[in-house]
């Protein structure tokens, strides 16, 4: 069996899928999505459009974005146009790249399991963060229940 990192899908330029899209794997987007998408990897073509959230470790775009992004490493091809705010850790942008909205760097790892609530193992070099915690949104911690543990441990 594969592991999710081998795997890949492809979105073909007739396709329109309407739902999110989460995957561990990598995706090509060169129809459209209307919805969020999650992934690893995710190459949006130069005809592929996705209208909604993307959220992703390595994200490459030649195509259409209408809606937020948060990735680790962001490249913009000359022919991407997106339309709306964008939280990196790496930020590339090829001349002719075409953006409207706020652009944030993030020093702090950033969350990209906002849709599928699956947090990154601890092994895992490249764990993100993104959702609330790019978009600057408190989440309830429970350090009563870390701390219990760690006195019950002793």
């Amino acid at each position: 069996m594969k592991s999710p990192n081998e795997t890949f899908a492809v979105l073909a330029p007739n396709l329109v899928v309407s739902g999110n899209l989460v995957s561990e794997g990598n995706i090509h987007v060169d129809g459209t999505v209307e919805g969020d998408v999650q992934t690893g990897h995710l190459t949006i073509g130069a005809s592929g459009v996705v209208k909604g959230r993307v959220f992703g470790r390595e994200v490459k775009i030649s195509g259409r974005v209408i809606g937020s992004i948060t990735a680790c490493e962001l490249v913009l091809e000359e022919s991407a146009v997106i339309e709306g705010d964008i939280h990196y850790q790496s930020l590339s942008v090829a001349r002719g790249a075409r953006m409207n909205g706020n652009c944030q760097f993030s020093e702090a790892e950033l969350d990209i399991t906002a849709l599928s609530g699956k947090k990154p193992t601890a092994k895992t070099e490249d764990a993100l963060a993104f959702g609330s915690v790019a978009t600057g949104e408190s989440t309830p911690q429970k350090p009563a229940t870390r701390a219990k543990s760690a006195a019950a441990a002793e």
